[in-house]
């Protein structure tokens, strides 16, 4: 019976895992959640494994929990607890769950997560040269079936840092080669995507393994995880350069963005840029026309929005309903049709403090940084390099960082941390501890 469960546990979160960032899957996610914790639960009904509850993870489930209390609408703030938040919470523990089943010292685990990972990608790929054989052109910004690159972003730069991870510090030398290969899959389909913050982002991953293998332990500086390092350089300077010739939007970028610092955010957010159009056509002369555009369409309104997501924040310290409205909401109370309306301020931890208060987005920065500090502990004391702890900071740092460009903490992307970095943390303890 044993091992019946255990089959449908690995089954369940493949499945779940595999199909996390990819678009129109929630109905197949929430399943395959729904069933990988009742197999967990079925499989440790008699056998509890030593699993704690970090206080970071405790203090950000109570306040969760009591959030609906202080919300502006206590029913908007249950039904997104209900929602994103208590599936983050949901995917840590079958995270955790799956790394005490499954986990063994030497199985080479972040190699085959890493695989699972990157699923979407090679079926991205897979429809990208489909289309390229249909059509005998080269389809650049062609995303599959995803419906936003940003999604194809996320998986690649998870799937970057486990590979990594597995190349410099995995025990199965016969998958490196793989690692290699799919690593250089995450960096083209971002590239031919033309997700400029998913190809960036993979490529800091990347660096950020790279940096925890050689900072972390001088000792460690073997010469595969030196040809490892220069390789992901090499490939990731030529990638960029690929992406920065084919896709104008990584030209344009400076001079878009800094018009987004012209005038009152409140003020362009509710009324446009009729008010900062002579500044820009002054100073961009036959180019401000472009210019006002990205303002209120382009990389500009991302300065903008963001602008007012802070003016927003300081205003409601305590956020308001939880939702991933809140944004919108906020704004509303400042006019009732804004000319500029975007869903959120693309960046995750505004926007998590418009819809939970400071506290909240500083609790689950919490959370954040002690993965990161444990997976420092995991590297530091141990002989030998622990993949595991590679991940734990890596990864923690990529989604602390990556917060600052998206709206990360929500949705399927807040699962996607929650299920991997609890399984990172119970397989970084069991690799220097054995069950």
């Amino acid at each position: 019976m044993a091992r019946t469960s255990t089959f449908w546990i690995g089954l369940f979160a493949a499945c779940y895992l595999a199909v996390l960032p990819m678009a129109n899957t929630i109905a197949l996610r929430n399943v395959a959640l729904f069933f990988l914790l009742l197999c967990l639960g079925w499989r440790f009904r008699h056998r509890r494994p030593s699993l704690q509850w970090p206080l970071p993870l405790l203090l950000w489930v109570i306040y969760m929990l009591a959030f609906p209390i202080i919300a502006d609408s206590s029913v908007t703030a249950l039904e997104s607890l209900q929602g994103q938040w208590g599936r983050g919470g949901l995917a840590m523990l079958a995270g955790a769950g799956v790394a005490a089943i499954f986990y063994e010292k030497d199985n080479g685990a972040a190699s085959f997560v890493g695989l699972v990972s990157a699923v979407p990608i090679l079926v991205h790929l897979s429809l990208f040269t489909w289309r390229a054989w249909e059509t005998s052109t080269i389809p650049w910004g062609y995303w599959g079936r995803e419906t936003h690159h940003a999604d194809l972003g996320y998986a690649a730069g998870q799937s970057v840092v486990l590979l990594a991870a597995a190349i410099f510090a995995g025990p199965r030398k016969s998958m490196r080669p793989l690692a290699i290969v799919l690593i250089i899959a995450c960096l083209l389909s971002t590239a031919l995507a033309h997700s400029r913050a998913g190809l960036a982002f993979s490529l800091i991953g990347g660096l950020f393994v790279v940096g925890a293998t050689f900072i972390v332990r001088t000792s460690y500086r073997q010469k595969h995880i030196l040809a490892s390092s220069i390789g992901i350089v090499v490939v990731g300077a030529l990638v960029l350069t690929m992406a920065v010739r084919n896709d104008v939007r990584w030209r344009n970028m400076t001079s878009e963005l800094g018009a987004g610092f012209y005038g009152d955010a409140i003020q362009l957010e509710c009324e446009g840029t009729a008010s900062i159009a002579p500044q820009i056509i002054a100073k961009y002369g036959d180019q401000a026309q472009r210019i006002i555009d990205s303002v209120q369409y382009g990389d500009g309104s991302r300065v903008v929005v963001l602008r007012a997501g802070i003016a927003l924040a300081l205003k409601h310290p305590w956020g308001s309903d939880g939702s991933r409205q809140a944004f919108q909401k906020l704004l509303r109370q400042e006019c009732a049709n804004p000319v500029i309306s975007m869903a959120h301020t693309h960046n995750g931890w505004l926007d998590t403090v418009l819809a939970l208060g400071w506290t909240g987005a500083l609790l689950y920065l919490g959370v954040l940084l002690f993965f990161m500090r444990r997976g420092r502990a995991y590297l530091r004391d141990e002989k030998d390099l622990n993949e595991w702890g590679l991940v734990l900071v890596a990864l923690s740092a990529f989604w602390i960082l990556r917060g600052f460009t998206d709206s990360v903490f929500r949705d399927h992307m807040l699962e996607m941390q929650g299920f991997v970095l609890a399984f990172a943390f119970v397989a970084a303890r069991y690799q220097i501890k054995p069950r």
